[in-house]
This record gives C-alpha cells, sequence and structure tokens, in this order.
C-alpha cells in the first residue's frame, strides 16, 4: 500500500524503490511515519532495511531524499537525518534510517539582527524567508505561501540571531498559534501560515466501531491565577557598571495599575489560590497598552489541555463508506467511559506502513477556559452518575460490545488478504498483458511470413507464365 523511494540528491528525479508494496521488490523490515501538526510540524519516517536491500550501507544523511506514497500520492518527502546499524540478539544486522521532512531546512539557515519596526505577520514571516533563501540552495528554498494568521493591533516585530526554525517558532508560533503547512508546487516549496487547519468530518472515532484503544489527558501545568506582563527592555545609562547591563529593566504597569505589577482573575484565586507567572510582550513600550494586552491574555487565557491517545481501525481501508482519517481534520470521540462526545482536531497521525490498517493518533490538545472547566467538571460527574445508573445493564453491554470488538478485529485481519488479492489479481493481469502482448508479437511475425511467401508465390506464378509463353 505504502511505497518508499530513495533519491541520490535533489536532482535525482528517478529514484530507487526501497520498498514496493506489491509481492514482488525491495521490502524494508518496519516502516513508522508520524505526520505531525505540532509546533512547526516536522513529520518523521523511520524505517529499518537488512542487508538484501539494495539501499544496506549505501544511504547518506542530508545528500538523500525520501519519499513515502500510497495510491492517491504523496505522503511525505524529506530528507535522510541519521542512520544507525545494529545487530540484534539473533545476529541479523539491520540499517535504522530516519528521515526528516523539507520543514527542517528552516534549521539549515540563521536570521541576523533585524530592527523592531510595525509589521504585518505576513510582512515579518515574508522576510524571514528571504533572509532564509538567501543562504541556501535552490532545491532547499522555501518561498512565502498564504498567510491567514493576523494579529489584532499593530505590532513592532524584529528578530535577533538564530536559526531560522527557531525565531518562526518563538516570534509567530508560540505567540499567535497556527498551522504551518508547507506545499510543493511547480517543483518551489511554498510555506502557508494559516489561523485554521482542516475540516470537520462526521466520521466518528467510537468504541466498538472503529476506537480500538484511548486515552484521555488533562493537563493544568500552564494554569496561571496571576500575571506579570512585562515589555521592552529600558533604555539604561551607557555609564552604569558594564557588569550590570546584562540585565535590563523592563516596561510594567505599576504606574498606571495602582501600583500593582500584577494582573489577577479573581475567579481563579478563589478556586485555585496564587499561581503567579510572567507574560512577556517584548515589542510593547506603552505601559497602558501593556496593561490592556496583559488583560487579554488573562481573559482568554486557556488554563487546562486536553489531549487523547488512540489506537484507530483505519476502516477507510475496508469499507469506502467511511473516509480515511486525515491529519488536521476535526472528528467525534466518542467513549463514554471515558468521557462524553468530543469533536476535536487530529495532530499527530502514526501509520505502520507495514500494518497501515491500524494508526495511532494524538486528537485533542485543545485548551479550555475556566468556564468551559467547570463545565467539564459537571459533565464529567454526569456521566459518572449516568455510569451508576445504568451499573445493572452494564454485563449486558460489555458482552456487547466484547462482540463488536471481535467483529472489528476480524475485519481487520481481512485487509491484509484483501490487499494481497488485490497485488496477486494485479501481478496477474501484468503476466496476461505480458502474454497478450508476446502473442501478438508471434502473430505479426507469422503475419509477415505468410506475407513473404504469398510475394513469393505470385513471383513463382508470374515465372511460370512466362515459361509457358515461351
Amino acid at each position: 500500500m505504502y511505497r518508499v523511494t530513495l533519491f541520490k540528491d535533489a536532482q535525482d528525479k528517478k529514484g530507487i524503490v526501497v520498498h514496493e508494496p506489491a509481492n514482488f521488490g525491495n521490502k524494508v523490515n518496519s516502516g513508522d511515519l508520524e505526520l505531525s501538526l505540532e509546533g512547526l510540524g516536522i513529520s518523521t519516517f523511520e524505517f529499518s532495511i537488512n542487508a538484501n536491500n539494495p539501499l544496506y550501507r549505501k544511504a547518506e544523511p542530508i545528500v538523500n531524499l525520501v519519499t513515502v506514497s500510497d495510491r492517491n500520492g504523496q505522503l511525505f518527502k524529506g530528507r535522510v537525518a541519521k542512520i544507525s546499524n545494529v545487530m540484534n540478539n539473533q545476529g541479523h544486522f539491520i540499517e535504522k534510517i530516519l528521515c526528516e521532512d523539507q520543514k527542517a531546512f528552516l534549521y539549515d539557515s540563521t536570521q541576523k539582527y533585524m530592527k523592531s519596526m510595525i509589521m504585518s505577520v505576513s510582512q515579518f514571516l515574508g522576510k524571514l524567508l528571504n533572509e532564509h533563501n538567501n543562504q541556501v540552495e535552490p532545491h532547499k528554498k522555501i518561498y512565502l505561501g498564504t498567510v491567514t494568521v493576523t494579529d489584532s493591533e499593530q505590532v513592532y516585530r524584529g528578530s535577533d540571531y538564530g536559526k531560522t526554525a527557531e525565531v518562526i517558532k518563538n516570534q509567530l508560533l508560540d505567540r499567535l498559534g497556527g498551522y504551518l503547512i508547507l506545499r510543493e508546487k511547480n517543483g518551489l516549496l511554498y510555506l502557508d501560515y494559516l489561523a485554521d487547519y482542516g475540516t470537520t468530518s462526521t466520521t466518528p472515532l467510537q468504541i466498538a466501531r472503529n476506537l480500538k484503544s484511548a486515552s484521555r489527558e488533562i493537563d493544568i501545568s500552564e494554569l496561571a491565577t496571576r500575571i506579570v506582563p512585562i515589555g521592552k527592555d529600558l533604555e539604561v545609562d551607557a555609564t552604569t557598571d558594564m557588569q550590570t547591563n546584562q540585565f535590563r529593566p523592563k516596561t510594567t504597569i505599576e504606574s498606571v495599575n495602582d501600583g500593582k505589577n500584577f494582573l489577577e482573575d479573581v475567579s481563579l484565586v478563589k478556586k485555585f489560590g496564587v499561581i503567579q507567572t510572567i507574560v512577556d510582550f517584548p515589542n510593547i513600550t506603552d505601559k497602558n497598552t501593556l496593561k490592556r494586552r496583559g488583560q487579554e491574555y488573562l481573559d482568554n487565557q486557556r488554563l487546562m489541555m486536553v489531549t487523547w491517545s488512540a489506537e484507530v481501525i483505519e476502516l477507510g481501508l475496508l469499507d469506502k463508506r467511511y473516509e480515511i482519517i486525515k491529519l488536521g481534520n476535526s472528528y467525534p470521540v466518542f467513549n463514554p467511559y471515558l468521557y462524553e462526545k468530543e469533536t476535536l482536531q487530529v495532530i499527530e497521525k502514526k501509520i505502520d506502513i507495514l500494518n497501515p490498517q491500524k494508526i495511532r493518533l494524538t486528537i485533542g490538545s485543545g485548551k479550555k477556559t475556566f468556564s468551559q472547566y467547570q463545565l467539564e467538571y459537571k459533565g464529567m460527574q454526569e456521566t459518572l452518575e449516568s455510569v451508576k445508573t445504568n451499573i445493572g445493564a452494564s454485563s449486558r453491554t460489555i458482552d456487547n460490545l466484547k462482540a463488536q470488538a471481535q467483529q472489528l478485529e476480524e475485519q481487520t485481519a481481512v485487509l491484509p488478504k484483501f490487499e494481497q488479492t488485490l497485488n496477486e489479481q494485479q501481478e496477474s493481469l501484468i503476466t496476461q498483458s505480458s502474454t497478450l502482448n508476446e502473442q501478438k508479437e508471434l502473430i505479426q511475425k507469422q503475419e509477415i511470413k505468410l506475407t513473404e511467401q504469398q510475394t513469393k508465390l505470385e513471383e513463382l506464378y508470374t515465372l511460370v507464365k512466362e515459361l509457358q509463353k515461351k
């Protein structure tokens, strides 16, 4: 189902097939594809080969490129990042190759000092990419694509020295959120910076249907009930001892906030007590603006991070009524024994290319406000009461779930055989086509012989006629 191809370098357009999904051709020992939207969204592909694979001991880091494709097209393209050779406990020699997608090219360039000035998000990202492109080879150049992330007001933006990838993460992603999506068009790479990504699907991830196992995690480690907003560095006296200049005072809000340098959420303090943290707004010099932005941050603070981890059966491979689960799309997640129904985004998708029907997903990472936390807590209590009320029927429900789970396992087991049958039919068609071509060539040869014989007969007939005349 998945074909893995390695290219010698960016100029190589043919490549070598490292893993062929059909019964013929080269094979990998393992292959794990991890597609991600987290942070910079750099996806990875790790595979292993043995000494029988023609690529064994021939791959080169950084230079080689690798693609992973299925019937619908290319899923991954990146460079070889790491190679390791091991001998397992059976005495077999295995080579493991880790690849990172093309967004990793942003780690190959650095940014120089850029003076702060009022710029839109699009203008700032464009300047960063221009500086990147001035330093790297043609195939690593990345051009500005679609930008839908915006800021609520005009903001001073600038950068210090550092890797391009780190500057983008620190100056844009960590402050404004959004998704970095790299796409290829006409042989060029374009970077989109999108406020929203993916669509909402009606295909559920549901226990005993396609949800094989799941866990739900709530993290409140980022909770702050009181914040200290700080702005841009203040100017210091040049005659001050140079040793103290490494620590500069910053713009704070005491003079516009009744002498207090902090802002707090009374309801959060009442519930959780004082948990104070510093929030940095490095480009703000006006104290009133700093206070307002700090209050906005506090009001919109997301204090809970909810994440689901799930092992899912890819029913779209078995039944066309189900869609293939896509990275970035949102799906209804329903497991009443863990929580009520939620619609959450797939932010990671892990595929074992040798067992494509079973995938692992990270879904959610949605952060909730305090009011949402209260509703969630109430909902969890109601769900628990509902489970207690229905405890008498639990035996029947569990038996039913077990039966459905067994049926799901049986359906899943069919997929490799189904794929093998398809591959065998494909090979058979290729063989039949080859046989037909051979038969066609044989007929053409026979036709040529018949034509030659007919020509000779005509010549003989003409000769006999001439002899008869004499």
